[in-house]
């Protein structure tokens, strides 16, 4: 699986680089333009009216870095920071946890961005759910199931606890413009490792008893089950912006589309069988099975950001998403008690601000052709606030609300 996901990005890479070489055999001017968004969610950088770089935006889409002068130098963007929650085209993927810390690195050349991004779990995530998954874990709680040979319900109440959560995204896309149109083409791999397992209590209807001494418990706790843990993802996405509007508002609109999908989640290995009740009936306990969402869906997200400059040194940039899924996400409910179903619809509307501030200008930063000579120092603080319009998944709210800052360098 990890070599189809390795052969599909290497021929991405491929195509891209001879599209390069090709615009220089035409005589195209290779001074870069902005490289723009890279998935759902990440931050535009764009010049203000003293020639500063700023940001506005949300996580996961790349900035559009202004290059330097001297078209030699490679132009990099940093930054590092807090959030309170990690949300992901909608979904908490920490939930109750104690909030994430987060690295974006990029770099961009001749119309092409290549950049990682690192998610980090601070504490421990708990959901009443079967799974905590970005491609799936849409199963409901309280799920009621008929356990016995006969009559006779008992409802099971799923928990599942992540302790680790660390997630890298790689991505490389290219840029070009067909009159006022920016067009953007991208790869972007996700790796998730997580660390999770399921416990669940098993409560009985009345009457219903086991014999097996010496307690007769009419509720059951049952040891911790597997749950979903590792994810790989692979998409592809094509993104239409422009900057003709306004200088201080880019609309645009992504689609994303998944290639590849692998999870390590319980298999349907048997059913757990308990000893006969006072009544003669045999209670079963089905083991959790397709927790996860396997549809290649694809995902359609439209933003507008805009940016309006407050002082010389700081910004005040909000902007706005409304989001559609094509099977990409997964909503509870359906024939799977354990995974939800493939939502096709619309997603969420999101809408958030950021505020950068501009603490330094750092001259004589680099001496190499690899990255300009100088460098600026931001301090962003953000907040956000997430309407699921879907039935949301365990562990999301309909309203959710986060924040967090972070520091940026540019050069």
């Amino acid at each position: 699986m990890l070599k189809n996901l390795v052969r599909n990005s290497f021929w991405i890479a491929v195509t891209l680089f001879c599209a390069m070489q090709m615009s220089y055999a035409q005589g195209v001017d290779p001074t870069p333009q902005n490289p723009f968004p890279a998935s759902s969610a990440l931050l535009n950088i764009g010049p203000d009216a003293d020639g500063h770089l700023t940001m506005g935006g949300e996580y996961k889409q790349p900035k559009n870095v202004v290059e330097q002068e001297k078209p030699v130098f490679w132009t990099w963007f940093i930054d590092a920071g807090y959030m309170s929650e990690y949300m992901f085209r909608g979904t908490n993927l920490t939930p109750d946890a104690d909030g994430a810390g987060f690295v974006d690195v990029q770099v961009s050349k001749w119309n092409f961005t290549l950049g990682l991004f690192g998610v980090h779990q601070f504490g421990t995530a708990s959901v009443d759910a079967w799974s905590i998954a970005e491609g799936g874990g849409g199963g409901t709680p309280n799920t009621r199931l008929n356990p016995v040979v006969g009559p006779g319900i008992f409802t099971r109440f799923p928990t599942t606890t992540q302790t680790r959560f660390n997630e890298l995204d790689v991505f490389l896309s290219y840029k070009f413009s067909l009159g006022p149109i920016d067009i953007t083409l991208g790869n972007i791999a996700f790796f998730i490792s997580r660390r999770a397992t399921t416990s669940e209590t098993d409560v009985l209807p009345p009457g219903f008893l086991w014999i097996v001494p010496p307690t007769f418990t009419r509720v059951r706790t049952l040891s911790p089950d597997p749950t979903i843990e590792e994810e790989v993802f692979d998409r592809l996405y094509i993104t239409l912006s422009t900057t003709k509007i306004s200088e201080y508002i880019t609309p645009s609109i992504t689609y994303y589309q998944t290639i590849y999908s692998w999870g390590a989640e319980p298999t349907h290995d048997g059913t757990l069988f308990y000893p006969p009740d006072v009544n003669g009936n045999i209670p079963q306990n089905p083991r959790p099975f397709n927790q996860r969402n396997e549809a290649l869906g694809g995902y359609l997200e439209g933003r507008i950001n805009t940016r309006f400059p407050i002082t010389k040194w700081a910004d005040f940039d909000p902007y706005g998403i409304i989001s559609v899924s094509f099977r990409d996400r997964t909503e509870p409910g359906g024939s799977n008690p354990y995974g939800g179903h493939p939502l096709t619809g619309w997603n969420h509307a999101q809408a958030g601000v950021e505020v950068p501030i501009h603490l330094a200008h750092l001259g004589g930063f680099s001496s190499s052709q690899w990255a300009p000579p100088d460098a600026d120092l931001y301090l962003v603080p953000f907040g956000a606030y997430s309407y699921h319009i879907s039935n949301p998944p365990p562990g999301t709210d309909r309203d959710e609300w986060w924040g967090g800052g972070k520091f940026e360098i540019t050069f």
